[in-house]
């Protein structure tokens, strides 16, 4: 299988957000320039796979060897960590231009008319249709890594001009005991000062949270998760069952592609591959390809699978193009003068959808 990056965003991101934009379509008709022929293309199907993974980082406060003196904290973060895993997969297929191209051959003065798309592969006969949206992955902002210095701005001149850590710390826990003691007389009403109104109230007990949880993690740590999501596009190229990394992820390194070398490597696994059924005439025979036939694909199913770890993140059977058969129709269908028929093909599989009388 051939593995590309199909888009990889190198922010921290909350999260993805799936969007698509709209392709244009051509009605393509046969004339003496083109030798009463119109050519196309037909889609090889491709995969596009959505990594989110996320990594936990946990940062030791500059005060961590006091917290059981001062605070009576013995759960702390002592050590800085980070740990990364795949939190899921989003998998998709759409259809891009195959190598072959074909040709719808006419008679002179034969009327007939193909709908393809932006780049030339087949949608329809006959009849015009939509091309399909491409999908597009959007990497939204997810903030940057909480400030290990925030409990400085808490903090007084005799803090800053002392050199001892032991004194430092000490002065610390003095002051979150008092920001206790003003949360406790402002929500008992026994203030010296109360807030004019409930809103009032509520912002100073909010800003004195703040500064508590602050200079508490100069004690206890800090810790937050980060989440990144990369896309990568997969092009299956054979009938085999085959295993490809499609990427990597290291608890420092992030996402990365597959040929880097670090991190533990996410696989793509393909499977259990199912041509269809060659057609068949009247008296179960196979059917003889038409001469100048127009030519369609009979995709075949293959399970894909996404593994990390030895887990499997997703399993599901999907059609591929390329790894079936191209059959054809009679191009008499679509120029006959009395009752042409008009046709609709898969944009992701090439596959032959509906086929009826013009109406």
């Amino acid at each position: 299988m051939k593995v590309t990056k199909y888009l990889a965003a190198a922010v921290v991101s909350l999260g993805f957000v799936q969007g698509a934009y709209a392709q244009q379509t051509r009605m393509l008709s046969a004339d003496k320039s083109t030798d009463y022929g119109i050519a196309y293309s037909l889609p090889v199907t491709a995969i596009q796979v959505d990594v989110t993974a996320t990594t936990t980082v946990r940062r030791p406060g500059p005060y961590r060897q006091y917290a059981g003196r001062y605070l009576g904290k013995a759960d702390i973060i002592s050590e800085a960590s980070q740990q990364s895993a795949v939190a899921g997969v989003r998998v998709s297929t759409y259809g891009v231009p195959g190598d072959s191209k074909y040709v719808m051959q006419l008679k002179p003065g034969a009327v007939a008319s193909v709908c393809v798309d932006e780049d030339g592969m087949l949608l329809a006969i006959n009849t015009e249709a939509e091309a399909p949206a491409v999908s597009r992955t959007d990497v939204l902002p997810a903030g940057s890594e909480p400030d290990m210095d925030e409990y400085l701005k808490y903090v007084d001149a005799d803090f800053l001009a002392s050199l001892s850590s032991a004194k430092r710390a000490e002065m610390l826990a003095q002051t979150i005991m008092e920001i206790r003691e003003s949360r406790l007389s402002l929500s008992r009403g026994t203030a010296e000062t109360m807030p004019a109104d409930g809103r009032q109230l509520e912002l100073m007990l909010q800003s004195l949270e703040t500064q508590e949880k602050a200079l508490t993690r100069a004690f206890t740590g800090y810790e937050y998760t980060a989440t990144e999501t990369r896309s990568y596009s997969v092009i299956p190229d054979t009938v085999q069952p085959s295993r490809t990394i499609l990427c990597r992820l290291g608890n420092h390194s992030g996402l990365t592609d597959a040929d880097t070398p670090v991190g533990e490597p996410v696989y793509l696994d393909l499977s259990s591959v199912r041509r269809m059924e060659w057609p068949v005439n009247a008296k179960g025979e196979p059917k003889v390809l038409p001469k100048d036939a127009v030519r369609y694909a009979l995709p075949a199913t293959a399970k894909v699978s996404v593994v990390w770890r030895g887990n499997t993140l997703y399993s599901h059977d999907l059609q591929f193009a390329q790894l079936g058969d191209v059959f054809g129709l009679d191009p008499k269908l679509f120029s006959d003068k009395r009752s042409p028929s008009m046709a609709l093909f898969d944009p992701v599989t090439g596959a032959l959808t509906s086929i009826e009388l013009v109406k």
